[in-house]
C-alpha cells in the first residue's frame, strides 16, 4: 500500500477506495483531562491507563484548610475541563510514584502551576527540589502577595494574612 505523509498525518485509503486521514498519536507529553481531584492533583490519561498527576512546584491549600482549596479546586476544574488536552513538562516524580509537572495547556506557553500561583490560589514549592523556574513562581508569589490575592488575602477580623 501506497502512503502519502502531509505533514504529521497519513493519507490512505478506506477498504471502500475512499481516502481516510490517518490521525497519528499525540506526543509522548500530552494527554488528556480526567478529572480534577483538588486544588493541586489531577488524573489525565494519554490512551491507556489514567493515572495522577501533582502540579509541581507549588503548594495549595488541601481540602481540610477551608475555601481556599475549593478556590483553586474550582479554578482547576474551569482551565482543565475533562477531555482537554495538555503538555506534562518539567516532569519528575515523587518517592511514592505520583508524577509531578507543570501543566501545560496544548496552544499555550503558560503552566497552570504558574497561573494558579499568579492568581493567589497557591504558593511556590520552596521544600521540594524543583524543576521549574523558581524565579518566576517567586516573583508571580510576591506580585499575588503584594495584591493581597488569594492566600494572601487578609484573614477576616485580624488583618494579618494567610501563609
Amino acid at each position: 500500500m501506497h502512503r502519502a505523509f502531509v505533514g504529521l498525518s497519513a493519507l490512505l485509503l478506506s477498504a471502500k477506495g475512499a481516502p481516510v486521514l490517518a490521525i497519528p498519536p499525540p506526543p509522548p507529553n500530552d494527554v488528556r483531562i480526567v478529572k480534577v481531584l483538588d486544588g493541586r492533583t489531577i488524573v489525565v490519561t494519554p490512551y491507556g491507563e489514567p493515572f495522577k498527576v501533582r502540579l509541581a512546584c507549588i503548594l495549595a491549600p488541601q481540602p481540610r484548610e477551608g475555601s481556599s482549596d475549593l478556590a483553586a479546586k474550582a479554578t482547576l476544574e474551569g482551565l482543565l475541563q475533562p477531555g482537554t488536552w495538555v503538555t506534562l513538562s518539567t516532569r519528575s516524580k515523587t518517592a511514592d510514584g505520583v508524577e509531578l509537572a507543570e501543566i501545560i495547556p496544548v496552544g499555550s506557553t503558560l503552566p497552570i502551576n504558574l497561573r494558579l500561583v499568579q492568581t493567589g490560589l497557591a504558593a511556590l514549592d520552596r521544600r521540594a527540589a524543583s524543576p521549574c523556574n523558581q524565579q518566576i513562581y517567586r516573583e508571580a508569589e510576591l506580585r499575588a502577595q503584594a495584591m493581597q490575592l488569594g492566600l494572601w488575602r487578609p484573614s477576616p477580623g485580624t488583618g494579618s494574612r494567610q501563609p
